[in-house]
């Protein structure tokens, strides 16, 4: 059964991508826009079709929006979707009640994917708990079916992805300052953190919240830069600023 794709932004092009790399990639038909984007994963991918319209790609068994908030009513204008589709929605800012009224006579969900859903990687919340929809989701990452439709974002979580990069130029900028090359600095920056990430995922639950008193000695650097950290309020700040962030309308940023 195909699975359409209307509005082929850079988070709909990642889960093609993550799709069509599966052993048996589905039938996709993608929308027309981005053109870019549509006709690239067209030409690279055999199982993706482009559409002349978005009511081309709107006649597919599931059909995932994939569009910005101010594009909505453009995009959705004239399409109507049966019962026996599933229209998922990718879009920040759109409730599920928003989704239904789009699509009234078929099954609704809401999905957050990220970036890294183009490599089969990195966590996927859904909600609700429709089963073709957690199926089609569940080989390309790590798959949150959540109870509550304000846990999507997990508390904010899916907007740290910008700071976690400022925070690994930051780095990468202090190795440099202290005299390192600019490809050293850069090379020792990932491997320390993907090092770092691999010993959490090694870690089982029960021990987790030692982790970081285990990677510092009394009086030791690591201690010393933390406690600086915290003196200053650093980890503080990042609850505070996720928490504003879900109270944002997400309507408004279309």
């Amino acid at each position: 059964m195909p699975i359409g794709f209307i509005g082929t932004g850079t988070i709909s092009g990642a889960m093609v991508e993550g799709l069509s790399g599966l052993p048996e990639p589905p039938e996709i038909i993608v929308s027309p826009r981005s053109e870019r984007i549509s006709r690239k994963l067209a030409a690279r991918f055999g199982n993706v079709r482009r559409a002349t319209s978005n009511a081309e790609a709107a006649t597919a068994h599931i059909v995932v929006l994939g569009m910005r908030p101010a594009q909505v009513d453009e995009a959705m204008a004239g399409l109507s979707f049966g019962a026996e589709q599933i229209v998922v929605s990718l879009i920040a800012g759109l409730s599920l009640a928003d989704v239904q009224a789009l699509a009234p006579h078929s099954r609704v969900a809401r999905a957050v994917p990220m970036p890294g859903i183009a490599r089969r990687t990195g966590p996927v919340t859904v909600y609700p708990d429709v089963r073709e929809v957690a199926d089609l989701f569940r080989p390309l990452g790590e798959l949150f079916v959540v109870p509550d439709e304000t846990r999507l974002y997990m508390g904010g979580l899916s907007a740290f992805m910008s700071s976690y990069f400022e925070l690994q130029t930051t780095l990468i900028g202090a190795a440099m300052a202290a005299g390192a090359p600019e490809e050293d600095a850069r090379r020792f920056v990932l491997a320390e953190l993907h090092m770092l990430s691999e010993t959490a995922r090694a870690t089982p639950a029960e021990s987790f919240d030692s982790l970081a008193a285990e990677h510092q000695t009394k009086g030791g650097l690591n201690e010393r830069v933390r406690q600086t950290l915290i003196e200053g309020g650093w980890f503080e700040q990042v609850p505070g600023a996720l928490r504003d962030v879900t109270q944002i309308s997400w309507k408004k940023l279309g």
